[in-house]
């Protein structure tokens, strides 16, 4: 019997009864039963990979890629406090550099499997895109101005 966390099951159920098909679910079968469903959105001309993680625990997160291996070297020092601003300012989303040099945009989704709302995090990936049209053109301008 395969392990499926109980929002895992919900998401899905959810994206098939609206007809959802832009998703690729990678279900990990680890002791957290995570699920990962990946996606792309297009934002301001740019198409950015994006994932849902889900597991048994009270966290999910809504990840989204805004840029890859772009923030190497002495890079992050200079985009550092720009990042913790944004961070202060969005509250909800939270800006990250991973080892690679990616830039990600997070957003946190918390609820425990009978409180979990499939429509919620619907709603919070529409929010995502509306907020990356507003402000994704000046982000990656700050960044391309540091790297320079």
């Amino acid at each position: 019997m395969e392990n499926v966390n109980v929002k895992t099951t919900k998401l899905k159920d959810f994206f098939a009864e609206n007809k959802i098909e832009c998703f690729q679910i990678e279900e990990r079968n680890d002791e957290n039963e995570t699920a990962v469903f990946h996606s792309l959105m297009q934002v301001k001309g740019q198409t950015l990979p994006f994932a849902i993680l889900l597991d048994k625990s009270v966290y999910g997160l809504l990840q989204v890629r805004l840029a890859p291996e772009i923030i190497k070297g002495d890079v992050l020092a200079k985009v550092a406090t720009y990042l913790n601003e944004m961070n202060n300012n969005y509250r909800v989303y939270k800006f990250v550099v991973t080892n690679e040099g990616d830039l990600l945009l997070n957003a946190c989704i918390v609820s425990k499997d009978d409180a979990f709302d499939p429509a919620l995090v619907n709603a919070i990936i529409a929010e995502t895109v509306k907020f990356l049209e507003a402000e994704y053109a000046s982000i990656m301008a700050k960044i391309w101005k540091e790297i320079e």
